[in-house]
């Protein structure tokens, strides 16, 4: 009918705690609902085997159903299944508070208990309670005063390293404590728990149901192929297009005429024509056309002043003028 435990006495009542308070999201919380719902689904529930209560707590305590409620498995679990319509999490880990609600209230018999019966609660927590030392020396005074077996499972990485765990649970710790990384995993602990609550659970036990894998459908795979190949083609082409224009602009630059070298060269030209005009006392004819081309420089200005062989200064002239006159 039921289970002996370590200490030999039949195991009737399970009461399971479950932390509700704000550093557990609306996620972890239907994975510890999901965890509860795949325990029990295994362990034989009756009025002449063993029931199930539920409590939640966070800043305060509530009990969701108490041990003689649901007699059954089916209704046991809608009930439990319901849950995760109705519980909301936030505020802090009263741990503690839980406990002496356990101690004091669930294992009564207006709430279903029976005389002369193991209990065994089973508390989940992600994280340590705001009074340490009051939760431990609550949960001593539940399993001495009651002689309840007491599990923990400690949830989270840091779980570990909150010594509060072991303080919670009954020793052994390496049959009463249990860690998981996260809500994720508490499904790994159903094998191993459940046989412990009721050994006549028989064999085959398995863990909470996973999700099916989400695949990529193949079409979408292809798009996203196809866009990768587009972006590579544009990137490409802008390439292409940015050198053609680099190639352009050199090659303009390379081929245009500086208006500073024309400009020289005409100079160049009128002094030549200069150097060759007859000599006299009257200016020399120029061909203004040599100008016409002259690019405009803005507001600067150039003037060429014609003027006598005799009026050149005498470090212009390539021959000394004195001399050219006796000639």
């Amino acid at each position: 009918m039921a289970q002996l435990g370590p200490m030999g006495i039949p195991t009737d009542y399970i009461v399971l705690v479950i932390d509700t308070s704000d550093s557990v999201d609306a996620t972890d919380l239907e994975e510890a609902i999901d965890f509860i719902y795949n325990v029990t689904k295994w362990i034989k529930i009756g009025t002449q085997d063993i029931q199930v209560a539920v409590v939640t707590y966070a800043s305060d305590v509530k009990e969701q159903f108490d041990l003689d409620d649901y007699v059954v498995n089916s209704t046991l679990l809608n009930a439990i299944e319901q849950l995760k319509t109705t519980l909301r999490t936030g505020g802090g880990t009263y741990t503690f508070d839980a406990l002496t609600y356990v101690k004091t209230t669930s294992f009564l018999s207006m709430r279903g208990a029976r005389n002369n019966s193991m209990k065994a609660v089973l508390v989940m927590t992600d994280g340590q309670s705001t009074n340490y030392p009051l939760t431990v020396r609550t949960a001593n005074d539940l399993r001495s005063d009651l002689n309840a077996e007491v599990f923990a499972i400690g949830i989270g990485r840091d779980s570990k390293r909150n010594p509060e765990i072991q303080g919670i649970a009954s020793d052994p710790d390496s049959y009463y404590v249990y860690y998981v990384d996260s809500f994720d995993y508490l499904c790994s602990v159903v094998p191993t728990l459940v046989p412990k609550l009721d050994p006549d659970a028989g064999q085959g036990i398995s863990t909470c149901p996973t999700e099916p894998e989400v695949t990529t459908p193949t079409i979408a795979k292809a798009s996203s192929n196809s866009d990768v190949i587009i972006a590579t083609v544009v990137i490409v082409a802008v390439a292409l297009l940015a050198a053609t224009i680099t190639s352009a602009v050199i090659i303009e630059r390379s081929t245009r005429t500086s208006p500073y070298l024309s400009l020289e060269s005409q100079i160049s030209t009128i002094v030549n024509q200069y150097g060759n005009a007859p000599l006299g006392e009257s200016p020399s004819n120029f061909d203004s056309s040599q100008l016409s081309s002259t690019p405009d420089l803005g507001p600067r200005e150039i003037n060429l002043d014609i003027v006598s062989p005799t009026d050149l200064p005498a470090r212009l002239d390539p021959l000394p003028i004195r001399n050219l006159e006796l000639l």
